[in-house]
């Protein structure tokens, strides 16, 4: 049984109108691509998208999707304008497992679902786990939620990546659009997906990693007279 909540204390939050992605899954592994691939519930997003930056629409369906049936396409762009919403990113440790979200963590306190009735679960702290074994068992995820210019507004798009790249780079590039947005200046910003090599001692490894960029500062807005 669901207990009564205060309206007050019930988070508010936009809803998702699809997502960008990196990579496409084949038969063997996920693959890394050198253009934005979206999938979106609706097809009008996924045809504008199609029709500004490439690509041909298709029916993609997944099972670990909600829907299970959406729309997908991959364009031929490496690069697009977005707006970045209040706080638009989001960075954790998370452990994984088939039965889904194992634990998220700080790095200092780790949540860990627990069952509270048939069909409810809340989080319950505990001390960083991985700390505690001296063994890095979760890995880093970078969330970043976006909105799209010239697409049927449906919600916000999120990308979401566990590199450790874009864990140390996005919410500083993201924190420093904020304060100049803030500062009354208007900040044009483009997503970008980019190739970088890193040598290991194992051989060369090559990846891609997103990037956020600023393409100009437009004016600055005076207020009053």
């Amino acid at each position: 049984m669901r207990q009564v909540q205060p309206l007050a204390d019930i988070d508010s939050r936009a809803p998702e109108a699809g997502r960008i992605r990196l990579g496409v899954k084949t038969s063997k592994a996920m693959k890394s691509l050198e253009t934005f691939r979206f999938t979106s519930p609706y097809r009008d997003c996924i045809d504008a998208l199609s029709q500004m930056y490439g690509g041909d629409v298709v029916p993609w369906t997944d099972a670990k999707a909600s829907p299970s049936h959406q729309w997908e396409v991959i364009t031929k762009a490496s690069e697009i304008e977005v707006f970045l919403p209040p706080n638009p990113v989001s960075t954790w440790y998370e452990l994984y497992a088939g039965s889904g979200l194992q634990r998220r963590c700080d790095g200092m306190t780790c949540a860990i679902p627990q069952q509270t009735g048939p069909q409810t679960w809340e989080p319950v702290d505990t001390p960083c786990i991985c700390a505690a074994k001296s063994n890095m068992e979760c890995s880093p995820h970078t969330r970043l939620k976006v909105l799209l210019p010239n697409v049927p507004f449906r919600g916000i798009w999120r990308l979401e990546t566990k590199g450790w790249n874009a864990l140390k780079e996005l919410p500083g590039m993201a924190d420093l659009i904020r304060q100049l947005n803030e500062s009354g200046s208007m900040v044009r910003v483009a997503l970008g997906i980019e190739k970088r090599t890193q040598m290991r001692p194992s051989g060369k490894r090559n990846f891609v990693t997103p990037t956020l960029t600023m393409l100009d500062t437009l004016l600055h807005i005076v207020t009053g007279k």
